[in-house]
């Protein structure tokens, strides 16, 4: 029987690029001043695009390359990117959603449901390792 290799989840890459979407949400979040990164909707973006190439590595790909499509933990972490993207959507369409008031707080949920994804990924990753 042939036995397929699982990525890990947390590399080197995965590291830096959650160290970089860390200091874009402290920066948007406190509101300093620092160039290209003072407009929260340029925060948003930069969040969401490493956002997706850590998912590309670590989460999605990950569940691609050992075929889990329908495993309840990949269906979780679909879930949560899907909210990502509806908030979002929502900021940059002018959509008003209950308990988001403005885009930093959109800023800063994206952030947690992000943070949330990471976990589901490690979790569901420590679980089908055996």
């Amino acid at each position: 029987m042939k036995t397929i290799a699982q990525p890990a989840v947390i590399t080197p890459t995965i590291i830096g690029l959650a160290l970089l979407a860390a200091a874009i949400v402290f920066i948007g979040v406190t509101g300093k001043k620092v160039p290209l990164l003072s407009n929260i909707r340029v925060d948003i973006i930069l969040l969401v695009i490493i956002g997706m190439t850590i998912c590309t590595q670590g989460g999605i790909g990950r569940v691609a390359a050992t075929g889990q499509w329908t495993h309840p933990l990949s269906i979780i972490g679909y879930i949560l990117g899907g909210l990502i993207l509806l908030i979002t959507l929502s900021v940059f369409v002018g959509w008003k959603l209950p308990f988001i008031a403005n885009d930093q707080q959109a800023l800063l949920v994206i952030a947690i449901l992000a943070s949330l994804k990471v976990v589901n990924a490690v979790t569901h990753y420590l679980l089908s390792r055996s």
